[in-house]
């Protein structure tokens, strides 16, 4: 089975991710090692970030694309953003200047803050599907809104797909964030799987521990729902099961 990535800060330079063009050619080598052909890097769309800039983005996914092929590994690149879901977002996609995943664009990387317990996740994903984009909200079971009993549920209700950071079940995130992804993961709220790579370091280590992990918690034909069959749906604009 060939993985896919739709989360990591893989691009040198635009966030808390890869410093440079070594790193990022690092880390792309461990996440070839352990099975994945397609990676969809989502540096974060912040203005206190390079990565807010989205033709340095385009730019740097280009020369990362030169980068990897010229070295031989054969991984697919594709258009990606990690936008934070606050008003900026919004008003930027209302604009159509924001970034989502792939070439399609229906879908897009989503992320509520990890500290605050903000009282409704309903309205906001509500309102970016009435813009014309489906919402992946990036690693619930690190935020603190849901916490709360019932939060991913009505995520999940509103409209949006939920994606696990596949490390938080080997406790790479803390203790919240693997109680919360046992029990999503239990419950079967996850549409799909990401790394939310940041660097090179033990990367293939925690990467093979972590798929181990998917694995032996939800079995196989879930690894291959969460980290193949939907992330790739997902790049392709195309219903995910």
């Amino acid at each position: 089975m060939e993985l896919v990535d739709i989360h990591s800060h893989l691009l040198w330079g635009l966030d808390d991710g890869c410093l440079d063009a070594h790193e990022t050619l690092e880390a792309a080598r461990a996440m070839a090692s352990v099975g994945f052909a397609e990676l969809a890097p989502s540096p974060h769309a912040q203005e206190r970030y390079a990565g807010g800039n989205p033709a340095l983005c385009a730019a740097r996914l280009d020369e990362a694309r030169e980068l990897v092929a010229r070295v031989g590994l054969g991984l697919r690149l594709h258009r990606n953003a990690e936008n934070p879901l606050d008003a900026g977002y919004l008003g930027r996609l209302a604009r159509g200047a924001a970034v989502g995943l792939g070439e399609s664009q229906r879908f897009a990387l989503v992320e509520f803050p990890f500290a605050d317990d903000v009282g409704d996740v309903e309205s906001p994903i509500r309102e970016v599907r009435s813009l014309g984009v489906l919402p992946i909200v990036a690693h619930p079971e690190r935020c603190l809104a849901f916490a709360r009993a019932g939060r991913a549920s009505q995520a999940i209700h509103a409209g949006a797909a939920l994606q696990l950071n596949i490390g938080s079940l080997i406790g790479r995130h803390g203790e919240m964030a693997l109680a919360l992804s046992g029990r999503f993961l239990g419950e079967g709220l996850y549409a799909l799987g990401g790394t939310d790579l940041h660097g090179p370091h033990l990367a293939a280590e925690w990467l093979a521990q972590a798929l181990e992990a998917l694995e032996r918690e939800a079995g196989r034909a879930q690894l291959e729902r969460l980290m193949g069959h939907n992330p790739r749906r997902a790049l392709a604009g195309e219903a995910l099961e």
